[in-house]
């Protein structure tokens, strides 16, 4: 489990809830670049394929509760407006693989884009 001092009260059912908060840009070919302003609770993130982009964490936690985005494409709709998690292992491995899609079709991300995104994990086992 992550052992980084969080804030208290969340107020939620479930016993030490953590959001991860962080930025990142995209650039030609869909290659993504992580704000430094994440906190240090995001370590990396990398393109797989079209569309397909692993995020690994810092720390560990216990299970997945969560995951919000939304883009800042300037005047324009996003490029590849719909995400699912194509896999959830930040328990084992600290890594959370997500696709980006238009229309069921894996996208990139257009070139300028700005994707603002936060996890929401359980720090807890019980």
């Amino acid at each position: 489990m992550a052992n980084r001092r969080m804030e208290q009260f969340n107020y939620t059912n479930l016993k030490a809830v953590c959001t991860l908060y962080f930025k990142v840009t995209f650039g030609a070919s869909g290659a993504p670049t992580l704000a430094t302003t994440n906190g240090g609770y995001i370590s990396s993130i990398v393109r797989n394929s079209a569309g397909d982009y692993t995020i690994t964490l810092a720390d560990n936690y216990n299970a997945l509760l969560d995951v919000n985005y939304v883009f800042n494409s300037g005047s324009s709709a996003p490029a590849a407006p719909a995400m699912w998690v194509k896999s959830d292992a930040i328990a084992a491995s600290k890594t959370l693989r997500v696709v980006f899609n238009t229309g069921g079709t894996a996208t990139d991300p257009a070139s300028g884009e700005v994707l603002l995104m936060n996890i929401v994990c359980k720090n807890s086992s019980v």
